[in-house]
């Protein structure tokens, strides 16, 4: 039987390891695609700032450089001018939304909003958040300006060999992008100078700002948020930081996850295989469930029949022996008063004489019945063969007990028994001995004490009981019936000794 469960539990085990493995291997590809989209769409917000920033670099450099006039107020530092011409072009709704021209020396001569030169407070203010973006300008372009010649032409014509430096920053508590151009104005000869005027640009990172971002980098409903979000909620976050690496803001976007839409679509055949793998799982356990109950019922039969007389049900000689053995000798259990009796059915020959074997079958049936009736006051009986039956009792209060369980099982076995139309009498001889338990005493010689019992009632005229005392050990040998087991003890035991 232990066979077959491991038989069984050895289908079941690939059966379960290939649905969990099927749905490790589901969660492991619906986690990869997402995570790689996930990335994507990160790496898109990425290039979407930039190619903002791109955008205002360019727009900022080519309304300078379309106006020759802007390059001539520049050098001469007419801030009115730039004010009321530049200002307003540059400042469109494409453009940035603060604008100042810084000059070579570092000082801001124009300022969006500023009616002349600003103040130097008021651009010192408005320059701060772009000062690590216009020193790194500044280097990019003196170190395209030592590259070579011709670079002065080309920043006039409109090319500006890329130089634009791009940034995040908190202006006014709010978080912006910053956009740093580097001009040259024309000078006598076409001669870039070695210091450049800085266009910086300041965007503020408004719902407007956010939209254009969306366009480029293909990404919906972007947002503030002041911390990142639980992914629970499908909106995935990204920190947007500045070139030091400080977090500036959390932009926040809804991202819907492409692994689940996969596994959506795939659900209905993975539900499928799994209902397979599983109703074949359960077939073969209910299949194997089956066969160990059989192999259980087979082997419980197998062990009831080797402790089982076959035509009373009762125990059987050996299974008697083994548990009788066991209560006299366990030192284990608890001390007790037990009592062993012998029966033999009186003159049962001239039962099967007179009216057949079956009738002494229904006998002995009947006697069986009536012992396993007797309930908790036997711990077994058992048939020894024939018309013999042995029995061992549960504990008793007192040896004198006995006695008296004996006489009230001799008078329930006494009973007639209904044979078709007969009405059979049935009279037996019961011989008691009272032991208390554990003890040294054999088993057979615990038997001979019962067997003594037996034939004294057998003496005494039959139908009756007889408890073992010592005066019963000169007593002569059983009566020509046939040999009990107790008998048979004896005489094994007395021809040894001889």
């Amino acid at each position: 039987m232990k066979l077959v469960r491991w038989i069984g539990l050895a289908m079941a085990l690939p059966a379960l390891a290939a649905v969990l493995l099927l749905g490790r291997n589901a969660v492991v590809v619906i986690e990869g695609i997402n995570k790689a989209a996930l990335k994507q769409e990160a790496a898109a917000l990425e290039r979407g700032l930039k190619l903002l920033g791109e955008i205002h670099a360019s727009e900022l450099l080519g309304h300078a450089l379309r106006d020759e006039a802007f390059r001539n107020v520049v050098l001469s530092q007419e801030a009115n001018w730039l004010h009321a011409n530049f200002g307003s072009q540059a400042l469109s709704s494409e453009g940035p939304q603060e604008l100042v021209v810084v000059d070579p020396s570092g000082k801001a001569i124009f300022a969006s909003g500023v009616s002349g030169a600003p103040a130097a407070d008021d651009a010192t203010r408005r320059l701060a958040p772009a000062a690590r973006a216009m020193t790194r300008a500044r280097d990019l372009y003196r170190k395209a300006h030592a590259a070579g010649e011709g670079f002065g032409d080309h920043v006039l014509d409109g090319v500006n060999d890329g130089i634009y430096v791009t940034d995040m920053a908190i202006v006014d508590g709010h978080p912006a992008m910053v956009t740093v151009t580097p001009f040259a104005p024309e000078s006598e000869g076409h001669q870039a100078p070695i210091e450049p005027t800085l266009l910086v640009g300041i965007q503020h990172l408004t719902e407007a700002t956010l939209d254009k971002v969306e366009a480029l980098a293909d990404i919906g409903d972007i947002k503030h948020v002041a911390e990142t979000h639980s992914r629970d909620t499908g909106a995935y976050t990204q920190a947007v930081r500045d070139a030091d690496g400080n977090v500036v803001t959390h932009l926040a976007w809804e991202f819907t996850k492409p692994g689940n839409a996969v596994i959506r679509a795939a659900a209905p055949a993975i539900a499928l295989s799994l209902a397979i793998v599983l109703l074949l799982t359960l077939a073969g356990a209910l299949t194997m469930r089956h066969l160990t109950r059989q192999l259980a019922e087979s082997e419980a039969a197998a062990v009831f029949a080797s402790q089982h007389d076959t035509a009373t049900g009762l125990a059987n000689r050996g299974w008697f022996m083994s548990t009788l053995g066991d209560a006299l000798h366990d030192a284990s259990r608890p001390a007790s008063i037990r009592a062993v009796m012998l029966i033999d059915c009186d003159d049962f020959k001239t039962v099967n004489d007179t009216l057949g074997h079956a009738a002494g079958d229904a006998v002995l049936q009947a006697i069986a019945s009536r012992l396993k009736g007797q309930g908790d006051a036997l711990a077994i009986a058992a048939r020894l063969g024939g018309d013999e039956f042995a029995l061992l009792t549960a504990p008793l209060a007192h040896p004198g007990d006995a006695e008296a369980i004996a006489g009230r099982i001799a008078k329930t076995l006494m009973a007639p028994v209904r044979f078709g139309k007969h009405i059979v009498p049935v009279s037996i001889s019961l011989g008691a001995v009272a032991v208390e338990l554990p003890t040294d005493c054999e088993i057979d010689a615990v038997l001979v004490k019962a067997d003594l019992a037996l034939y004294r009632a057998k003496r005494d005229g039959r139908g009756c009981v007889r408890v073992y005392d010592a005066g019963l050990d000169t007593g002569p040998p059983a009566p020509a019936e046939g040999p009990s087991l107790g008998a048979v003890a004896r005489r094994t035991r007395t021809s040894v000794a001889a």
